[in-house]
């Protein structure tokens, strides 16, 4: 199986376009392929923003504003946005799970959808977090702190009535 680097999707050994979104497979190209991002950042470089702008259209079939918008966004530095029309119906539904901060649902229903291992779908669920540009959510360290001062608290107000 070729993973597509644009959407994620797992498409057969023999193809050489993703047969989710249309974008060409990495590995079915000539040695030294560059991903999508890196092949616009050299035209853009190079001052070729217009080609930039059509290779993004053919690699995601998308509308011209919408490419234009893309290469300018990975002018500004930004990453490169991912249409929403080329994500499967699993990849919505893990995005917006990891937007509601429910990161190991996120990655179940990745594990549970595709049928790939644990470390697998949890590098897939933050490579879409990281695109969509989601920061995780959750208590994290300063949580467990405050927690952990606050039950000190009340053991302090318990110890006292005693």
């Amino acid at each position: 199986m070729i993973r597509c680097t644009f959407c994620n999707y797992n498409n057969p050994a023999d193809t050489t376009r993703c047969t989710n979104c249309g974008a060409e497979l990495a590995g079915t190209l000539e040695a030294g392929h560059k991903s999508l991002a890196d092949t616009l950042r050299a035209l853009i470089q190079r001052g070729q923003k217009i080609e930039a702008i059509k290779q993004y259209r053919e690699r995601t079939r998308s509308g011209l504003k919408e490419a234009k918008d893309a290469v300018e966004a990975l002018e500004r530095g930004e990453s490169l946005p991912i249409p929403d029309t080329i994500l499967t119906t699993v990849d919505q539904d893990v995005v917006s799970l990891v937007r509601e901060g429910k990161k190991i649902a996120a990655i179940k229903l990745y594990r549970e959808k595709t049928g790939v291992g644990l470390a697998e779908a949890k590098a897939a669920v933050e490579a879409l977090a990281a695109e969509y540009g989601i920061q995780p959510r959750g208590s994290g360290c300063v949580g467990a702190s405050l927690s952990l001062l606050l039950f000190a608290w009340f053991m302090a107000r318990v110890m006292t009535w005693m």
